[in-house]
């Protein structure tokens, strides 16, 4: 905010600006001081509608900026990768409805493609939401939000839960407007929040040109992102079938996945030669391994896995010794370099 040392505000003035910077902020959010009882209203001021400020928040974007780094992000997409894109560019561009899973294990490079698609998508002057299951994932997103917050879902979901967005609202307008719904990290997400935005989408755009509400999510493409070898749905006090049961495939919507896959890792292409590339990749084998329960013994659902010698720390003095000048060599040399 500019700071005008000059200008001169009497109470009410300042009472005023202060109430609309508080408006701004909960108009991010979907949401108005009108929606509070007793709460002061922003007076002689000229604020913009709550339909405005959300639509605009998603247009507002560089164009011209989005489509220069839309063109180097194009231009350094992997087969695969390449693939992925131009698959939900195919179904966006013809409206068709498309709900589609990305599944690729840590490393394969799943954060490009959604940066290549929002870039492609918002320098044409459409929307794309971009959500996550946790706020750390959503940061690494362009206009990244939580799934919860972005959609309203309730926090604790139900098999008949529905998002609190009514018909008409601002939220659902801003839906109607939007080419593609990217949710990142979504396996760790209960089912029953997909189902939940599965209703509510419907309902909204059932009326909506070129949409169908009896088809998936109103008949809007949206992409789920994850790997199964992570954490899946938490569950208090839940058996192993219970995890399994609230995930996204146990889910009515999972049939109408179409599953879309990057098995490259990525890490292994950056390896600064290739010896430690092959280190990486032996490393990285092995650990997939351990994930598809390849390896080790279990007994009474508990596994025993031998770590081959070469990915362990050698311990020559101290462990926290060794684990620091493994992890950071050279430290004292290093750490006033900015690289």
């Amino acid at each position: 905010m500019e700071s005008y040392h000059e200008l001169q505000l009497d109470e009410k003035q300042i009472k005023n600006y202060c109430l609309l910077e508080v408006e701004k902020l909960l108009q991010h959010r979907g949401k108005s001081l009108f929606y509070y009882d007793g709460m002061p209203r922003v007076t002689d001021l000229d604020i913009p509608s709550l339909d405005d400020v959300l639509i605009h928040e998603e247009l507002r974007y560089d164009r011209l900026a989005l489509a220069e780094e839309h063109a180097k992000l194009i231009s350094a997409l992997t087969d695969d990768q390449k693939r992925v894109y131009e698959t939900i560019v195919s179904s966006v561009e013809v409206n068709r409805d498309g709900v589609f899973f990305l599944y690729g294990h840590d490393g394969t490079g799943k954060t490009y493609p959604w940066k290549t698609l929002s870039a492609y998508i918002r320098h044409q002057g459409n929307i794309v939401l971009n959500v996550a299951s946790s706020a750390i994932a959503s940061l690494l997103h362009p206009g990244g939000r939580t799934a919860h917050s972005r959609f309203k879902i309730p926090l604790t979901s139900a098999e008949d839960s529905t998002c609190n967005i009514k018909p008409g609202s601002a939220l659902a307008k801003l839906i109607q407007m939007t080419k593609l719904i990217i949710w990142d990290e979504a396996l760790v997400t209960n089912k029953f929040c997909y189902e939940a935005l599965d209703r509510t989408m419907r309902d909204i755009l059932r009326h909506s040109y070129g949409c169908d509400g009896m088809k998936p999510f109103g008949g809007n493409t949206i992409v789920f992102g994850g790997d199964f070898r992570q954490i899946l749905p938490v569950i208090p006090k839940g058996s192993r079938q219970d995890i399994v049961q609230a995930t996204l495939n146990s889910s009515f919507i999972w049939p109408f996945c179409k599953i879309l896959k990057l098995t490259k890792n990525m890490r292994v292409r950056s390896g600064s030669n290739d010896l430690n590339s092959a280190y990486i990749q032996r490393f990285i084998d092995w650990i997939l391994k351990i994930g598809n329960e390849v390896l080790g013994d279990n007994e009474d659902g508990e596994s025993y896995i031998d770590i081959p010698e070469e990915f362990l720390v050698p311990w020559i003095s101290d462990p926290v010794t060794s684990i620091v000048q493994s992890t950071y060599p050279d430290f004292l040399a290093h750490f006033t370099s900015p690289s």
